[in-house]
């Protein structure tokens, strides 16, 4: 078992698959001899090409009501995961009790969704993609294009954040998302990672809704929507601000999402600015004095 979230890896282990394969060249030939490359090729190409055809067929079944229930399954699972969090260390009473009733809230449109929906691991996207394909894919955007970029990004001058990032666990294919590049705790956080998101079309109805609700086009659909109710102040959890939610993420996501903490202020070196005024002076008393003497050598002329 090699550790493939280690940036490069993968490719190193693949090489070094090619290269004992390539050693079997030299070995004593099986009873029969070898396949031809032309056959092997053959037979990968058919397998290939089978799997584009059941890919197809699941594209023809795609249905967009049940794609759409599961995606608010989904997204009610992380709004009671995001609820849990916030019932953990609430600021008041009052916002203890709001976070207890959207929570059973959540968990009961979970429940009714989850009935209409049945097993949401057998909807297919409109590509005909399961979504542990998708899971899958998504694991290695996720390592390939945050964590490595973002490592190398923060190996100078970010050194707590490159410590947490550095130490996090690799996710598990089934602990990702099958809609976004991050692993699914995260939308119980109101965290999500859209990599390939792009910009909405201007004049588009996405681009016209992205102005009225900032942070709705990069908020995966399956994650929470809480922070777009909270906007517009639709059942928000009382006195719920920006630092209690950074205080809620746990360390390694406050130390990745978390805005950067103002620098403190070096105390002024009141010797050092009057030396810097007393220079500057003296400069000026010097071209002063030489204005005055070119003056002064003027007016004596004939």
């Amino acid at each position: 078992q090699w550790n493939w979230w280690q940036e490069g890896r993968e490719d190193q282990e693949h090489d070094r698959l090619w290269t004992v394969l390539e050693q079997w060249d030299h070995a004593t030939p099986p009873p029969g001899g070898y396949r031809p490359v032309d056959e092997t090729m053959a037979r990968i190409d058919a397998k290939h090409a089978e799997r584009e055809r059941e890919r197809r067929d699941r594209a023809a079944s795609y249905d967009e009501d049940r794609a759409m229930a599961r995606l608010r399954l989904l997204r009610a699972r992380a709004t009671a995961g995001f609820m849990r969090n916030v019932h953990r260390a609430p600021a008041d009473p009052a916002q203890q009790a709001k976070a207890e009733e959207l929570l059973m809230a959540s968990r009961q449109e979970a429940t009714a969704l989850a009935e209409t929906v049945g097993d949401p691991e057998t909807v297919v996207d409109r590509a005909g993609d399961l979504p542990a394909v998708r899971r899958d894919r998504h694991l290695r955007d996720h390592m390939r294009y945050f964590r490595h970029p973002t490592l190398r990004e923060w190996s100078s001058g970010q050194r707590l954040r490159f410590n947490r990032l550095l130490a996090m666990p690799p996710p598990k294919p089934d602990g990702m998302c099958s809609e976004c590049q991050a692993p699914a705790e995260w939308h119980t956080y109101a965290l999500s990672l859209r990599l390939w998101a792009g910009t909405s079309e201007l004049g588009s109805r996405a681009a016209q809704t992205a102005a009225l609700l900032p942070g709705w086009w990069d908020r995966c659909p399956a994650c929470t929507d809480y922070q777009l109710h909270h906007q517009w102040g639709h059942n928000a959890l009382p006195g719920f601000d920006g630092m209690q939610w950074q205080e809620m993420l746990p360390p390694l996501l406050r130390a990745i999402f978390s805005p950067d903490k103002p620098s403190r202020r070096k105390p002024v070196d009141r010797r050092a600015a009057l030396t810097r005024r007393l220079r500057s002076a003296e400069a000026e008393v010097q071209r002063l004095r030489q204005q005055l003497a070119e003056a002064e050598a003027s007016e004596g002329e004939p």
